[in-house]
């Protein structure tokens, strides 16, 4: 079911996040109701449902470089996000938190780059 303004298309995605400590980049691609994709150092998997009021997201990273330069934005390299957000164009805001460190803000924006 389609709700306006609550809906993850199917496509390759941008995604920049951010929390107090810093931020990052990658891409996502979504797909029936899954999301995969990551940057030079974490996996992104994870899975996104549509509800009335947001679009909902569980997704999980995985260090995937041992290189010690790739710093975790979370401090550990395995976490657990739960997200809510609302499509805008070609562009969808999400709000949430780690359940590893639920008081720690996280904010990240994905921008729609092709099917």
């Amino acid at each position: 079911m389609r709700y306006w303004g609550r809906t993850l298309r199917d496509g390759l995605y941008r995604v920049e996040f951010h929390t107090v400590h810093g931020t990052g980049s990658g891409v996502v691609y979504a797909c029936s109701g899954k999301l995969r994709g990551g940057n030079s150092a974490f996996a992104f998997i994870g899975s996104y449902s549509s509800t009335p009021k947001a679009i909902q997201v569980k997704v999980s990273t995985e260090r995937h470089d041992p290189d010690p330069a790739f710093k975790p934005l979370f401090g550990i390299d395995r976490v657990t996000l739960t997200l809510s957000g609302q499509e805008n164009g070609d562009m969808v805001d999400f709000e949430g938190t780690a359940l590893q460190m639920p008081g720690l803000a996280f904010k990240a924006v994905l921008t729609r780059i092709a099917d």
